[in-house]
């Protein structure tokens, strides 16, 4: 009986230390925070590059001139070249009956443009003039009249649906 006893004691203990002993993984995190390092250098690297580019063109006057004062006009003074200094308009501009010349800000030239001619924009989106309404159940749905030759199956809060369907 003390013979089974030690022998189920050793059977434990055995156990015990192989659950106990986990594999050394020191080296695969060394190896990952290598890694993470080398990521952080390339980013680094390519910042450094990035910097010295616009750095570039900043000493570059002719890209210099490519920088806008504000977000419309191109800069005239401090030595930066009118973009329409060399640009020769038609001088005078002969319009047409019924158009007259008229100047653009940020154009070089003026345009023969007829007063009378009114544009609107194309696309209004949908505004229930064919014969659609707005979705009772979803959000910016519009629903239109169906071509069913019989019951239409209308939308419900369990079906899903958001406009009324013709049954399969």
């Amino acid at each position: 009986m003390q013979s089974s006893f030690s022998l189920f004691f050793g059977a434990l203990l055995v156990c015990a230390i192989a659950l106990r002993t986990a594999p050394d993984v020191s080296a695969e995190v060394a190896r990952e925070t290598q890694e993470n390092i080398q990521i952080h250098d390339g980013f680094q690297s390519q910042e450094q590059k990035d910097i010295k580019a616009e750095q570039a063109v900043k000493a570059n006057k002719d890209l210099f001139a490519l920088q806008l004062s504000d977000q419309t006009s191109v800069k005239k003074s401090d030595g930066i070249v009118d973009p329409c200094a060399n640009i020769k308009c038609a001088s005078p501009l002969n319009c047409p009956g019924g158009f007259r010349a008229e100047t653009v800000e940020g154009h070089c030239c003026p345009y023969c443009v007829n007063p009378d001619i009114k544009l609107e924009a194309e696309v209004k989106g949908a505004t229930g003039s064919s014969g659609g309404a707005a979705s009772t159940f979803c959000k910016d749905v519009w629903c239109f009249p169906t071509m069913c030759t019989g019951t239409l199956e209308q939308p419900t809060t369990t079906n899903g649906k958001c406009c009324p369907s013709c049954p399969a």
